[in-house]
């Protein structure tokens, strides 16, 4: 008998001994020793689920109470019903808002996540002393303070002293030296969705990066074999293997385009007119600024349900299409 013999043998021994000691335990002891378990769990668990309960479930309980009042934050809340919400639905600054949040979803699934995965990829595939760095830079832009993003926003498309304008004037392109990339209000939009895309992607390109890195050097050279190399691996190969991360980062982009606040307020507070408006700044100016905590408080569920909708609606595709294949 081998020493890994002798070995598997002794562990099956202690666990049939130990299987035997927990059999011979009288069922009142046993119950008492799990009853005192399950007690200290609880105690474990005790601060995390009142944290909990204190300040995420109790703020959405009284987001929903407060979407069904007039309140100012000053003197008791009125009950309305749901006239906060039938105003709100009723008004254009509201719908220009849930239209530009609908419309930053839908570009940034179709724009951001491919481009992440297309820099992504050839970051992996094509190794250099360049690429490692490219890595680091890529992933700066997202840890960089928002109020940083837009002050680097703002000084590449002011209009009057901006990189862009600048350097189009220079190079004598006055088409290009006189837009107006904040105050057009047929350009703020994609301006801005421009310098989210450069501040968020980063993040997608490093976390798609980690998932490819896994991928066997076995499975690639097998499919250079087969005649799948370039585009034809990275459709036939690498993207079936990334399509739980790829879905993961498709939910961010929706969550995070439906509470899209910072960017539009800090370089254009919404404008021009309600150009770059968003269901965030609306939020903020009616609870924080005219206080109008009821207006806001129905925003804020707005928000929630549109996130929570969409967000189950991707898993549950993502279910059906693993329980297809």
């Amino acid at each position: 008998m081998t020493g890994e013999d002798a070995a598997r043998k002794e562990g099956m021994e202690a666990g049939m001994s130990d299987l035997v000691q927990a059999m011979t335990i009288p069922t009142g002891r046993r119950r008492k020793r799990d009853l005192h378990r399950s007690a200290f769990v609880f105690l474990l668990l005790l601060p995390a689920v009142a944290a909990l309960l204190f300040f995420m479930y109790f703020p959405i309980e009284e987001t929903f109470r407060l979407s069904f009042t007039r309140a100012t934050g000053m003197g008791d809340a009125t009950y309305i019903g749901l006239q906060n919400y039938i105003r709100l639905f009723g008004d254009e600054q509201f719908q220009a808002g849930l239209l530009h949040v609908f419309a930053w979803a839908f570009f940034s699934v179709i724009i951001q996540v491919p481009l992440a995965f297309l820099i992504a990829f050839y970051l992996i595939g094509y190794r250099n002393r360049v690429t490692k760095s490219l890595r680091a830079i890529f992933y700066m832009a997202s840890i960089l303070p928002s109020a940083v993003t837009a002050m680097i926003g703002r000084f590449v498309f002011s209009p009057k002293n901006g990189i862009i304008p600048t350097l189009a004037a220079a190079l004598k392109l006055p088409l290009i030296s006189r837009i107006d990339f904040l105050g057009d209000p047929h350009i703020a939009f994609w301006t801005i969705f421009i310098v989210a895309t450069w501040t968020y992607t980063g993040f997608y390109i490093v976390y798609l990066m980690a998932r490819i890195e896994q991928i066997p050097m076995e499975i690639r050279e097998a499919a250079e074999m087969d005649g799948a190399t370039g585009w034809r691996y990275a459709w036939h190969i690498v993207v079936p293997i990334v399509s739980y991360p790829l879905q993961i980062i498709c939910i961010l982009c929706i969550v995070g385009s439906m509470k899209v606040f910072d960017l539009p307020f800090m370089i254009t507070g919404g404008g021009p007119g309600n150009a770059t408006m968003t269901l965030g700044i609306i939020l903020y100016n009616r609870g924080f600024v005219d206080w109008q905590y009821g207006t806001a408080s129905a925003v804020g569920v707005i928000i929630l349900v549109c996130s929570l909708v969409f967000t189950i609606v991707q898993f549950s595709l993502q279910r059906r299409e693993g329980a297809g294949s």
